[in-house]
């Protein structure tokens, strides 16, 4: 099959000085010496009977047999095609492989592959005590369990039957030892370096989850990168199980909040609130101050209790706004998670997602008031307009009380 390079000829009419500037200008960068065993990226320049003339970015083209591709591949190949490859020779020209091919192979082209670190390919045959068979022309092969795969590790019958490429760990006699996992990092790796330079901040991304913690989800981006849903990040709403919304195995949409390499490991946060509906954009003035709502405590903190007054809409309940009564001195002689109460809002300011709240304030009666509640809850006619929640309920009893 031959295919026409005019195109990649300069045109006629193009002046010389022209192309030589451009022929310049293509080694204009530092230049790098290939040597065995290289994998590298080269395009597709020419399409013949026997081979591929291929650009790998140097001073003369490489080479690789059209043998080492299937009919239907051939058949899909077109001039600027880039297509991933090991270098196989560097003297007298530089030949090409995309990893060594059973038919073509014997033991001594097993121990070339071997010494210059390029797979080879093989058919799992059977599996015995310590790993898999692999079908060898001359040799042995053999795929220790540990070695067929990275990760989880699937059934036999998986891999029995199939043909992959392997890297060759040792070759003793005709005995080949063989791993499959070594190459699938080197992919894993290439492809996780491109994703790193991919990934940014806002992106939004599909990804499997693949574990839980009690700090949060853990998800697969792809290419060997996972990503943490810390567990506020998961839902507006605290007392959701992530188990239950994230079950393992599940693909779901996230936004990435962080990105960056920590030791050389990446280190990627993101979010699955984020893309749910903010439940503050439609808070409206049931929160109102003076309001009385119905909260639920689903968190206790030394200092208090939050109140979730609607899915993902939390108040903060302050010890010295629980009892009108007496000094707590933990939220816990009062409340427990669970609870549902009754409690006035003192403070509704949505721009800073704050809600404060008090029981104490529908405890107030007239009778009640001692002269520090009054100082600090009723407003002076030296202060401005405006009234706290508690203080309107002092003004309604001093009102009632004068009926």
């Amino acid at each position: 099959m031959e295919k026409d390079l005019e195109g990649f000829r300069p045109e006629e009419n193009m002046e010389t000085e022209d192309f030589a500037t451009l022929l310049d200008s293509g080694f204009s960068g530092p230049f790098r010496y290939l040597s065995v065993g290289d994998r590298i990226q080269a395009t597709i320049v020419g399409i013949g009977n026997d081979s591929l003339l291929m650009d790998v970015g140097q001073r003369s083209e490489g080479s690789i047999p059209t043998d080492e591709f299937t009919e239907d591949e051939l058949m899909d190949l077109r001039i600027g095609d880039v297509l991933e490859v090991y270098v196989a020779q560097v003297t007298r020209g530089i030949r090409l492989s995309r990893g060594m091919r059973g038919r073509s192979l014997d033991l001594e082209a097993l121990k070339d592959a071997a010494k210059a670190g390029i797979p080879v390919e093989g058919k799992v045959s059977g599996e015995n005590k310590g790993g898999y068979e692999v079908d060898l022309p001359g040799a042995r092969g053999f795929v220790p369990h540990s070695q067929i795969d990275i990760g989880v590790r699937q059934q036999p019958s998986e891999y029995i039957g199939k043909t992959f490429k392997f890297r060759i760990l040792e070759i003793k006699g005709k005995d080949v030892v063989l791993s499959r996992a070594a190459l699938l990092k080197e992919e894993q790796a290439a492809q996780r370096d491109q994703l790193m330079a991919e990934l940014k901040d806002g992106q939004i991304r599909s990804a499997t989850v693949i574990k839980h913690e009690d700090f949060g989800a853990f998800v697969d981006l792809g290419g060997g990168v996972n990503a943490l849903i810390p567990r506020s990040e998961i839902s507006w709403t605290r007392g959701d199980d992530p188990t239950q919304l994230l079950p393992v195995g599940q693909t779901v949409s996230v936004m990435i909040t962080r990105v960056e390499t920590r030791d050389g490991r990446p280190r990627v946060s993101a979010s699955l609130r984020l893309l749910a509906e903010d439940p503050w954009n439609s808070v409206t003035d049931e929160f109102a101050v003076g309001r009385t709502v119905k909260g639920k405590v689903v968190r206790m903190m030394p200092f208090g209790a939050f109140l979730e007054l609607a899915p993902g809409v939390e108040g903060l309940l302050h010890i010295s706004e629980m009892s009108a009564e007496k000094r707590l001195r933990s939220p816990g002689e009062l409340l427990k998670l669970g609870d549902e109460v009754d409690v006035s809002v003192t403070v509704f300011d949505p721009a800073q997602r704050k809600i404060s709240l008090s029981m104490k304030a529908l405890a107030v009666k007239e009778d009640d008031i001692d002269v520090a509640t009054r100082a600090r809850y009723m407003p002076s006619s030296k202060q401005p307009a405006g009234e706290t929640a508690l203080a309107m309920a002092l003004r309604l009893a001093q009102e009632k009380a004068k009926k």
